[in-house]
C-alpha cells in the first residue's frame, strides 16, 4: 500500500491542476474502487486535497505543513498518542513540562511515563481519562508549586498507512487565568469596600451621548429609598429637588468640561418616600477608553444640616437676646480673648464692637483696669466645681468714671477638648456694696 500511496503522491506532483479518480486509477493500472480507498487515507492523513466539480472530484497535492513540523515551532504544548494510547510524537514544550526527556517517552503508554514531580504524574492521569471520555474540548490544571492553567482540545488524526490516532493540543492559559484571577479579586474587594461605605456611591458611563447607572452600592438605596433597579434606571441628577436640579446638572457639566476634577455641591432631595433629606455631591469624570465613567459619592448629611440650622437658630437667639439684654454681656475665652461683647458692654468700655471682639482683654482696656477684670477666671476654668462667682472690682462705670462694680462669672465649654469660656455680667447699679 505504500508504494501506491507515494505513487499517487508523485502523480499529483507532476498534475499541480488536479486529477479525478478515473484519471488516477488509469496511471495507476487499479481499478476506481482501489484508488479511492487509497485517496481517503491521503486525504485524511492532510497530503491531498479534494474540490469538488459537478459530480466529478478532483484531487490535488496538499500544501499543509505536516504535524511533524509544526511540533518545533509552536509554544503549545503537543502529545501525539495511537490508538493504544502509546505516544508517538510530542514537542519540546510538553515534555519540559512533565521534566523528562522525550526520547524516554516515546512509544510507551502514556499511564507507563513515570515523571520525577508527583503531580505531573496526576496530570498525565487525566489527559489519560480525557481521551477515554474522547472529550474534544477542556480545561486543564497542572497542580504543584507552580500551578499552571491550560486550555486543551483533542483531535483524531490519521497517519499515512491509515491508522487512527490522537493528537492532544494544550494552549498554556495560565497569564490569562491569573489575570483574570486578580481582576475578580479586585473587583470582589472594590465591591466589599462600597459596600461597607457610610456613603452612596454611583459610577455611571457616558458614551456617544448616551448616559447610564453601571454600578451603585447598597448604601445609595438605604440613603434615598429606592431599589436597585431603579436606582439603575434613573439618571443621577433626578435624585435632587426640582428646584436644586438646574444647580446639579450644572456641577455634572462642570465635571465633565474639567474632566479629572472634583466637584462638590450640596443639596436638598426627596427620599422615594416623600422624606427630605440634605445631600452633599461629590461628582468626577474620567475618560475610559471611548467613554467617560462618573464617580458620584452622595453623603446624608441631613442630620447635620438639621444640627447646623438648630444651632444656627440657637446663636441668632442667643445675639439677639444679648443685643436687648439692658446689662453688658461678654464672654471670652480663657487665654483673654473677647468672643462676645454686646452693645452695652462695648458702651460702657467706650470701644466700637469691631475693636473688641477677637482682641485681647488687655488691648481693649489699661492694664490695672484689665488685670482686675480677669482675677478668677482661673479658678473658674481649673476647678469644676466652682459654677459661678461674684466678685466687686474696679471698672468702667456709666457715668465714665472708675469705680466698684459687681461682675457675675460663670465657666461656659463647647465640649471636651475645645477651649474654655467665662460668660459673665456686669452690674452697675448704685447699690453695689463698697470694695472691703
Amino acid at each position: 500500500m505504500a508504494d501506491e500511496l507515494a505513487h499517487i503522491k508523485d502523480l499529483l506532483r507532476n498534475h499541480p491542476q488536479g486529477m479525478s479518480v478515473t484519471e488516477i486509477a488509469s496511471a495507476l493500472g487499479r481499478n476506481k474502487h482501489s484508488t479511492g480507498r487509497y485517496l481517503d487515507i491521503l486525504h485524511a492523513a492532510g497530503h491531498v486535497d479534494l474540490r469538488t466539480f459537478g459530480m466529478a472530484k478532483v484531487f490535488t497535492l496538499s500544501s499543509r505543513v505536516p504535524l511533524s513540523a509544526l511540533l518545533s515551532y509552536t509554544t503549545d504544548l503537543v502529545l501525539v498518542l495511537d490508538r493504544d494510547m502509546r505516544i508517538i510524537q510530542g514537542n519540546d514544550p510538553f515534555f519540559d513540562l512533565l521534566e523528562i526527556q522525550g526520547s524516554s517517552a516515546l512509544q510507551k503508554k502514556i499511564d507507563q511515563v513515570l515523571p520525577p514531580n508527583p503531580e505531573n504524574k496526576k496530570f498525565l492521569k487525566i489527559l489519560s481519562d480525557l481521551l477515554i471520555s474522547r472529550q474534544e474540548t477542556f480545561e486543564i490544571v497542572r497542580e504543584g508549586h507552580e500551578r499552571r492553567f491550560f486550555r486543551g482540545k483533542i483531535i483524531p488524526t490519521v497517519f499515512e498507512d491509515g491508522s487512527s490516532a490522537d493528537t492532544i493540543i494544550l494552549e498554556d492559559v495560565t497569564l490569562e487565568k491569573e489575570a483574570l484571577t486578580t481582576l475578580q479579586e479586585s473587583e470582589e474587594f472594590f465591591r466589599s469596600v462600597s459596600d461597607h461605605l457610610s456613603d452612596g456611591l454611583i459610577v455611571s458611563e457616558i458614551k456617544s451621548g448616551k448616559k447610564k447607572v453601571i454600578f451603585h452600592n447598597q448604601r445609595l438605596c438605604e440613603i434615598t429609598g429606592y431599589s436597585a433597579d431603579e436606582i439603575h434606571k434613573m439618571r443621577p441628577e433626578n435624585l435632587a429637588i426640582p428646584e436644586e436640579k438646574e444647580r446639579f446638572e450644572e456641577a455634572l457639566r462642570e465635571a465633565e468640561h474639567n474632566k479629572g476634577s472634583m466637584r462638590e455641591l450640596r443639596f436638598w432631595a426627596k427620599r422615594k418616600d416623600g422624606e427630605s433629606i440634605y445631600l452633599s455631591i461629590r461628582v468626577k469624570l474620567v475618560p475610559f477608553g471611548d467613554a467617560i465613567r462618573g464617580y458620584i459619592l452622595i453623603t446624608d448629611m441631613t442630620q447635620w444640616k438639621e444640627q447646623e440650622e438648630a444651632q444656627l437658630l440657637q446663636a441668632n437667639l442667643i445675639q439677639r437676646l444679648m443685643t436687648n439684654f439692658p446689662h453688658p454681656i461678654f464672654i471670652i475665652r480663657e487665654d483673654g480673648v473677647f468672643f462676645i461683647a454686646n452693645a452695652a458692654f462695648c458702651e460702657l468700655i467706650k470701644a466700637e464692637s469691631d475693636l473688641v471682639i477677637g482682641k485681647n482683654v488687655y488691648q481693649v482696656m489699661p492694664d490695672e483696669i484689665a488685670q482686675e477684670f480677669l482675677k478668677g477666671n482661673d479658678d473658674l476654668v481649673k476647678q469644676s466645681a466652682v459654677s459661678h462667682i461674684h466678685m466687686v472690682t474696679r471698672f468702667f462705670r456709666p457715668d465714665g468714671t472708675i469705680g466698684d462694680v459687681i461682675i457675675e462669672k460663670s465657666p461656659v465649654s463647647a465640649g471636651d477638648n475645645t477651649p474654655n469660656y467665662i460668660f459673665g455680667v456686669v452690674i452697675t447699679e448704685d447699690m453695689c456694696p463698697l470694695k472691703n
